[in-house]
C-alpha cells in the first residue's frame, strides 16, 4: 500500500494536466430570481437535444447562483428545475468549442415560491426516500468556519461535550466521509472535522436508520460529501480555538487542498492541549476531583485522489493519531496514557453505463501504554492492535424503477494487551465476513428499500491465568425495509424496520480489575452476550423540515454497567439485561420567522417523549422497571446580510433512567455569536451559561442508594479564529462545483444511481 500511495504522491507533485479536448463546450452562467435579484442555489441546469430528449450534460448552481457545465459542440435547449419548478432559459441554443458566456439569467418565478424559500433557511434539503440531503446552502451561515461549524447547523445536532456528536440529545452519530467510516476515536474524528473547511461541502446525507449497506451501524449516520474541484490551484484553512471551562484548553489546525490536473490532494495537521476538571461527589462522602491536565494530541493527515478518465476513479488517505493524556483523580490515584495509531485507505471505483463497482481496502496499527493508579505500586498495560479490512460494494440500475445493491467484506482484528507483574498476555481474534444485498425503487410518489445482511463471525480470546479463555461464533441475518409515500406535494409518510447488533468491547471481557476514579475499580466479564436490536420507525414530514415521529424499539441483552459493592469497595462492570424496550414519540418543529434576502430568523423546536421497559437479573437478583422521560429543546437562529450569525437555545432532559442509574432532571443555556471578515471568521460560543448542567443521580439497587454529584465546572467559552487562504482562482472555482461525467451517477439531480457508502468523492 505504501508504494501505490508514493505513486499517488508522485503524479500529484509531477502536476501533469489533461489537454482540454477540441470537442469540449462550455457554457456558464448566473441564475437570479427576478423579482428580488437573489440567487437561486442548487438549481438544476440541464441541457436537451434539438428533438427534446434529455442528455447527461447537468449540473448545479451554487450559493450565488452560479453554475459551470460541460457538453460537446451541437443544439440544446437549455433548462433548469429549481423546487419541482421547470423553467425554459434557451429555447434555442448553439453551442460551438469554447466557453460560452451567458451572464445573469433572471428567472421568474411563481408565487409558491415563499414557502421554498423557508425551506431553504430551515435548511433547504430533499429526500433521498428516508434519507435526509442538506444541500450546500443549507451552511451558508458557516460560511468561513470549519466543516464542525456546518454539521451543527443541522436541525437536531448538537455537539455534546467536547467529542460526541448527538442527533435530537438522543442519538449517538457515526460520521462518514465521502461514504467511508471515520475509524477513529471520537476525538480524532472531532480534529478531523475542525480542520476541514466548511467550503469544502457539496452535501450531507443525514441517514436516521442506517439500512443493511452499513455493515450493522445501529447509530444515525452522517455522510460528509466534499466538492469535485476542477481547475488547478492551492486553498488553505486554519483555525485556532481557545477553549476557559475552569481550565484553558486550546487547538490548531490546518489544512492545504492541492487541485492539479486529474488529481485532489490535502495535506492537515492538528495539534490539541486539552484540560478539564470534573468533580464527582459520592454517598460514601468520597469525593473524586478529576482532572485532566493535559490531554496532548497531534494528528496528521495526507490523501489523493484521481480521475482516471470517465470510469476509473482511485484514491487513498492515511492519518497518524497521538496522544499523552494524564488523568488524576487525587494526588496518589492517577491514569496515564500514551496511544498511537497509523490507519490507511485505498479505494477505486470503476462506473459503467448502467452499473457501479467500488473497492475498498483498509488497514490501521495501534498501541498504548497505560498506567493506573498509584506511581509507586501502579498497575500498567501495553496494548498492540491491527485491524485489516477488504470490502466491494455493487450497484446496478435495472430500470427507470428499480436499482440492486450488494456488496461484501472480510475484516480481522488483532489485540494484544500485557500487563505488568503478569507473565502472559491476553489477546483477541476475530474475523469476520459479511455481505448484503437489498432491492430499491422510486416512483413519483413511492420508494421503497428491502434488503437482507449475513453476518459470520469467529471471535477467540484468552484473558490470562486463572481467568481462562472465550470462543465465539455464529451466523446472523439481518432484515431491513422501507417504504416511504408521497401523498401531495411538502408531505411525505415513511415506514422503516430495521435489525442490528452490538458485541461486547474487548475491553468490557477483559478479566482484569482497573482503576475508574478514586473509589471505584473496574472488572470485566468474559460472559457477556452480542446485543440484538430491533426496530420499527413511522415517520411524516411537512416540508422537509417539520416532523413527527413514532418508534419503537427492542433490545435483547442490551449491555449496562452495574456496581457491586464488598466490605466498602465498589467495583462497576457490565452486564446483560434480558431487554431494554422503549416507546417514542419525537416533534421537530422548525418556524420560519423572518426571511428577507440574506436577513432570516428561525426558531426549533424538539420534544420528545418516552416510555420504557427494561428488565433482567442483576448480582442474583431480578429487576425490572418502567419509567416514562421526556426531552425538549428550544433555539433560535438569526443569520444578517453583513455576516453575523447568533443562536441561543435551552435544553431540558426530565427525570430518566441511565441504564441502571436514575438521574434528576438537567437543563442548560448555550449560546453562540460569529462574525465573517472577508476570510476571517470570528465565533464566540458558551455552554451551559448558569451553571446548571449538574448530573444528580442514584444507583437504588443498593440500600441505602448509591448517590452521587458530578460537575462539569461550567460554564465553557470558545473562541474560534478560522482563515481561509489560497489562490483567489481557486477560490471562486471551489463554489462552482463541476458535475461531469464522473458524477453521471450520482444522485443531485435527484435521479440515477448512488452508492452511498462509497463515493469516490
Amino acid at each position: 500500500m505504501r508504494h501505490i500511495l508514493l505513486a499517488l504522491l508522485l503524479s500529484l507533485v509531477g502536476g501533469v494536466a489533461l489537454a482540454q479536448g477540441v470537442d469540449e463546450a462550455w457554457l456558464e452562467g448566473r441564475l437570479v430570481s427576478k423579482t428580488d435579484k437573489s440567487p437561486l442555489v442548487n438549481a438544476l441546469v440541464a441541457l436537451r437535444t434539438a428533438e427534446g430528449k434529455d442528455t447527461s450534460f447537468r449540473t448545479i448552481t451554487d450559493e450565488k447562483g452560479y453554475f459551470l457545465l460541460k457538453a460537446i459542440p451541437g443544439k440544446y435547449l437549455l433548462g433548469a428545475s429549481f423546487v419541482q419548478q421547470p423553467i425554459v432559459l434557451r429555447p434555442s441554443l448553439e453551442l460551438r468549442s469554447g466557453r460560452l458566456q451567458l451572464g445573469v439569467l433572471p428567472v421568474e418565478l411563481t408565487r409558491e415560491l415563499s414557502s421554498v424559500v423557508v425551506q431553504r433557511r430551515a435548511p433547504l434539503v430533499r429526500y433521498e426516500g428516508t434519507t435526509l440531503i442538506f444541500g450546500e446552502a443549507a451552511f451558508a451561515h458557516a460560511r468561513g468556519g470549519s466543516v464542525l461549524d456546518g454539521l451543527k447547523l443541522i436541525p437536531g445536532l448538537q455537539l455534546e461535550g467536547a467529542n460526541t456528536l448527538k442527533l435530537y440529545g438522543l442519538s449517538e452519530v457515526t460520521v462518514y466521509i465521502d461514504g467511508r467510516q471515520q475509524r477513529m476515536t471520537k476525538d480524532e474524528v472531532i480534529a478531523l472535522l475542525q480542520s476541514m473547511s466548511v467550503s469544502e461541502l457539496s452535501s450531507v446525507e443525514l441517514i436516521r436508520e442506517p439500512g443493511v449497506e452499513y455493515g450493522g451501524v445501529t447509530s444515525p449516520i452522517l455522510n460528509i460529501k466534499r466538492k469535485t474541484v476542477s481547475e488547478e490551484g492551492i486553498k488553505g484553512f486554519t483555525s485556532a480555538i481557545g477553549t476557559y471551562q475552569y481550565l484553558v484548553s486550546e487547538q490548531l489546525s490546518t489544512r492545504v487542498n492541492l487541485s492539479s490536473g486529474n488529481s485532489r490532494s490535502y495535506i492537515s495537521y492538528a495539534f490539541g492541549d486539552r484540560r478539564k476538571r470534573e468533580t464527582t461527589t459520592f454517598s460514601t462522602g468520597y469525593t473524586d476531583d478529576l482532572r485532566t491536565d493535559s490531554r496532548l494530541s497531534h494528528q496528521v493527515g495526507l490523501g489523493t485522489d484521481l480521475t482516471l478518465g470517465k470510469r476509473n476513479t482511485l484514491g487513498a488517505q492515511i492519518l497518524w493519531n497521538y496522544a499523552d493524556e494524564n488523568l488524576k483523580f487525587t494526588e496518589r490515584m492517577s491514569n496515564t496514557l500514551k496511544w498511537k495509531n497509523a490507519y490507511g485507505t485505498i479505494y477505486h471505483t470503476y462506473r459503467a453505463e448502467r452499473w457501479v463497482l467500488q473497492t475498498t481496502g483498509e488497514a490501521s496499527q495501534g498501541s498504548s501504554d497505560i498506567r493506573r493508579g498509584n506511581p509507586v505500586v501502579g498497575v500498567s498495560n501495553k496494548d498492540d492492535n491491527h485491524f485489516l479490512r477488504l470490502a466491494f460494494a455493487y450497484a446496478m440500475r435495472l430500470s427507470k424503477v428499480f436499482t440492486l445493491y450488494a456488496g461484501a467484506e472480510a475484516s480481522h482484528v488483532a489485540i494484544d494487551s500485557k500487563r505488568t507483574l503478569a507473565t502472559d498476555k491476553s489477546t483477541l481474534r476475530e474475523w469476520d465476513i459479511e455481505g448484503y444485498a437489498s432491492l430499491r425503487f422510486r416512483t413519483p410518489r413511492f420508494f421503497g428499500n428491502a434488503g437482507l445482511r449475513v453476518a459470520g463471525e469467529d471471535r477467540t480470546g484468552d484473558l490470562g491465568t486463572g481467568i481462562g479463555s472465550f470462543s465465539h461464533s455464529g451466523m446472523e441475518l439481518l432484515p431491513y425495509a422501507s417504504l416511504a409515500y408521497q401523498p401531495a406535494q411538502g408531505h411525505q409518510v415513511s415506514l422503516t424496520y430495521a435489525s442490528s447488533y452490538t458485541r461486547p468491547s474487548y475491553r468490557d471481557l477483559l478479566g482484569y480489575t482497573s482503576t475508574a476514579s478514586g473509589l471505584l475499580t473496574r472488572g470485566g466479564n468474559t460472559q457477556l452476550a452480542t446485543s440484538y436490536r430491533r426496530s420499527l420507525t413511522l415517520n411524516y414530514s411537512y416540508l422537509r423540515a417539520a416532523q413527527l415521529e413514532l418508534s419503537y424499539v427492542d433490545t435483547k441483552d442490551p449491555v449496562v454497567e452495574a456496581i457491586t459493592a464488598d466490605h466498602g469497595t465498589y467495583a462497576l462492570q457490565r452486564i446483560n439485561l434480558d431487554y431494554s424496550r422503549y416507546l417514542r414519540a419525537l416533534l421537530i418543529l422548525p418556524i420560519p420567522i423572518i426571511h428577507h434576502g440574506e436577513l432570516s430568523w428561525t426558531a426549533s423546536t424538539y420534544l420528545a417523549a418516552q416510555r420504557q421497559w427494561d428488565a433482567g437479573r442483576v448480582a442474583s437478583v431480578d429487576y425490572s422497571k418502567t419509567f416514562n422521560a421526556y426531552y425538549a429543546q428550544h433555539k433560535h437562529s438569526l443569520g444578517t446580510p453583513s455576516g453575523w450569525t447568533a443562536e441561543l437555545g435551552v435544553t431540558y432532559y426530565s427525570s430518566l433512567m441511565y441504564g441502571l442509574y436514575a438521574m434528576q432532571r438537567q437543563w442548560w443555556v448555550d449560546a453562540s455569536l460569529s462574525k465573517r471578515f472577508g476570510d476571517l471568521r470570528v465565533a464566540l460560543a458558551a455552554h451551559d451559561l448558569f451553571n446548571t448542567n449538574v448530573a444528580r443521580g442514584a444507583y437504588e439497587l443498593f440500600s441505602p442508594a448509591f448517590t452521587f454529584e458530578r460537575n462539569w465546572h461550567s460554564p465553557r467559552l470558545q473562541l474560534t479564529l478560522s482563515y481561509s487562504w489560497g489562490k483567489k482562482s481557486l477560490k471562486t472555482n471551489e463554489e462552482r462545483t463541476r458535475h461531469d461525467d464522473t458524477k453521471r451517477l450520482s444522485t443531485e439531480a435527484n435521479e440515477g444511481l448512488n452508492l452511498s457508502t462509497q463515493s469516490p468523492q
